[in-house]
């Protein structure tokens, strides 16, 4: 089930860069992955911690706070993996000490 939601917000997204759909759509994007990050957070922690870090900066644009571009935010999602990363193996690190 996760997945296809990831799926659809993904191409929700990549439809919304190209046809550039109002700003309400980006806070209501930014709200759902946010939501999702959060579930995934609840169930298991480090899993979920990026798609909330993305979630707030696609809200943080939609408002006008940050102005970010598509390369910019291509580098956000890397960044937010390379933190989600880290900390799934920081703490499977700490459990087999």
């Amino acid at each position: 089930m996760s997945g296809v939601l990831l799926i659809t917000i993904g191409i929700l997204i990549i439809l919304a860069v190209f046809f550039s759909l109002s700003n309400s759509f980006w806070i209501f994007i930014g709200c759902l992955v946010g939501i999702f990050g959060l579930y995934k957070i609840i169930r298991s922690f480090p899993n979920g911690v990026g798609a909330i870090i993305v979630g707030i900066i696609i809200v943080l644009a939609a408002i006008g706070t940050i102005n970010i571009n598509f390369w910019e935010f291509i580098l956000i999602l890397l960044a937010s993996g390379f933190i989600e990363g880290g900390l799934r193996i920081m703490i499977s690190d700490d459990r087999k000490e």
